[in-house]
């Protein structure tokens, strides 16, 4: 009964490899739409996240739980949390003027990262600095102000905004050769 099973499954196997290759010689079907590429300035995202309201009340609530902890005399605790803030300036750094990840400041937003994706037509989002190849076939978008406008930047904002998209990103050596 094995040998059956077995068999009818090579069989099977067989017969999908033959009706699914392409002819020898001839190149594999590609679809004919292109995938479209939703492209974003990371620094331009960063920045309109670190210069919003959320940011400033995320500030808000770790300065409170420092001084939670100070009035309770945790000073174990509040140099812990006090602690957060030196690294949160380092990412800023790194993320607003140069191109590391920002995927800390899309969690924020991943709730409508779809419908945003949607919007603009796009199949996939990305920093425009992680793209090693595009192909041809490959249309891109540039959704940077979509992504931008969700931490609702004001007039300051935008001028920052503006300025840094033309500015060349610094390199993680140069930012952080700048904290010493």
């Amino acid at each position: 009964m094995i040998h059956k099973i077995l068999g009818a499954a090579s069989l099977a196997g067989a017969l999908l490899l033959t009706t699914t290759q392409p002819e020898e010689g001839t190149a594999p079907q590609r679809d004919p739409h292109p995938v479209v590429v939703g492209t974003f300035d990371s620094r331009v995202v960063a920045v309109a996240y670190l210069r919003s309201d959320l940011f400033r009340s995320e500030l808000a609530a770790l300065k409170a739980e420092v001084d939670r902890a100070r009035s309770a005399g945790n000073d174990e605790l509040a140099r812990s949390l006090e602690e957060r803030g030196p690294a949160m300036q380092r990412r800023a750094h790194l993320q607003g003027f140069g191109t590391a990840p920002i995927a800390d400041v899309l969690a924020h937003i991943d709730d409508r990262l779809e419908p945003l994706a949607s919007q603009a037509g796009v199949d996939i989002l990305v920093s425009k600095w992680q793209i090693a190849y595009r192909s041809s076939r490959v249309e891109t978008v540039d959704v940077t102000d979509l992504l931008a406008s969700e931490f609702a930047p004001d007039e300051a904002t935008l001028e920052i905004l503006a300025d840094l998209r033309n500015t060349d990103p610094l390199s993680e050596a140069e930012l952080l050769s700048h904290e010493d």
